[in-house]
């Protein structure tokens, strides 16, 4: 890592490195180092709120033109020529040790939250024949983390706070080889930024310590599938998205000030890289009867070979391979609205969710309940998901609401 170094630093340089040893050497991080996503580690693919509210099940089962982000080869099977989805959601999740939280000078007796409210998707669609198009843009990974603040009066106050997020362009292109078989792939980009700031205010002594760090990231991965009509009642999918690096750019400020007019910077830059794994999954949708269907995906995460770069320095995450499984189903009622009967999906699903750190190993075990609408080429859908995790011995939890509507034509 390079480091430039500014002002006259003297007493106040001693000061910056032991404050900066005393927050990070007994960093145990665990579920959060500074990478992880907000909630779980394994984020593929992107979901809208249909495929919420059944469990999280999009391998072999798509309603708009966002499935394209979990199999592409499923846009034949849209039933409009042209679909256009916007999604957006409500996502809360719980952390026990990040950053300098319950690793360093801050602590806290529980688990604390993180809210987090964001337009999630645009995606739209295409089909001519056997050939149909997409493009999307999607939030993929969230780095927020929950503010947390310690002070005495007259002693000293300290901050921390993180932010970011990761956001995807998507292309796909699918081609439909029979009335049964279709074949699709995806080209995604991602790009996105990181940033915490530490602030250690020692109001006795009269200096402030400040620490920032910034990564503008940056990554290119490719994601496909086929799906397969068994029968009119069962369709058999398969999917991947190929293993990646997401590159960081990272630059750190390291600053020494007292209230008598010192002011010492340290400045840093480095090349640092985050390795995302390879995925396969498999789903299979079944229709049970003229108003339920329902669905299992199974993904495994090869996580075990995924290393990372970070200050300049390798990471050992000591990581393990992953399978999710996900159940859901859908049963079509009905409703009069505005004097018409309109179609309403309800769905319902469960999911296992194991992480990849090795120790301690935990798992989130999650619900979901949906409800659509559909009126006309209009469809309307909202997905609810919460998620507990166990094995860690932190009781960490994970919630999220997405509203996504779509029309057709």
């Amino acid at each position: 890592m390079k480091r430039t170094i500014s002002g006259n630093f003297a007493a106040g340089l001693f000061l910056l490195f032991a404050s900066a040893a005393s927050l990070f050497a007994q960093y145990t991080p665990g579920q959060y180092t500074e990478d992880a996503p907000l909630g779980t580690w394994n984020v593929f693919p992107y979901l809208g709120a249909s495929a919420l509210g059944r469990g999280q099940t999009a391998f072999a089962w798509g309603t708009d033109a966002s499935v394209s982000t979990a199999n592409p080869a499923l846009l034949p099977t849209l039933s409009d020529k042209w679909s256009l989805a916007l999604g957006g959601s409500f996502r809360y999740a719980t952390a026990m040790r990040y950053g300098p939280v319950n690793s360093g000078v801050l602590g806290t007796s529980e688990a604390v939250g993180q809210k987090l409210a964001s337009g999630d998707s645009a995606a739209l669609s295409f089909q001519s024949g056997r050939l149909a198009l997409a493009a999307s843009v999607f939030l993929s990974e969230s780095y927020a983390r929950p503010s947390l603040e310690a002070s005495s009066p007259d002693y000293y106050d300290i901050q921390f706070s993180q932010s970011g997020n990761l956001r995807v362009y998507h292309l796909a292109a699918a081609v439909r080889l029979s009335s049964s078989f279709s074949l699709g792939l995806g080209l995604n980009v991602e790009s996105g930024r990181w940033n915490s700031d530490y602030v250690e205010s020692i109001l006795a002594a009269g200096y402030t310590i400040t620490s920032s760090k910034s990564a503008d990231l940056r990554n290119l991965y490719f994601n496909g599938g086929l799906a397969w009509d068994l029968s009119s009642t069962v369709r058999a999918a398969l999917t991947f998205r190929t293993p990646s690096k997401l590159e960081a750019r990272t630059e750190t400020v390291d600053r020494y000030q007292t209230w008598t007019g010192t002011d010492i910077s340290i400045r840093g830059n480095s090349d640092d890289s985050f390795d995302r794994p390879l995925v396969i999954g498999a789903g299979v949708t079944v229709r049970n009867g003229p108003r339920l269907r329902s669905a299992m995906d199974v993904s495994w995460f090869h996580w075990s070979p995924c290393e990372a770069v970070w200050l300049g320095e390798m990471e050992a995450r000591n990581f393990r391979d992953t399978v999710r499984i996900c159940l859901g189903g859908e049963y079509l009622s009905e409703a009069v609205l505005f004097k018409k009967s309109r179609t309403v999906p309800i769905r319902f699903g469960a999911i296992y969710d194991p992480q990849p750190q090795a120790s301690p190993g935990s798992a989130y075990f999650a619900f979901t309940l949906g409800l659509g609408l559909e009126i006309g080429r209009l469809r309307l859908d909202l997905g609810a998901m919460m998620g507990f995790e166990s094995g860690s011995g932190d009781n960490l939890a994970s919630r999220r609401i997405t509203l996504g509507a779509s029309y057709g034509f």
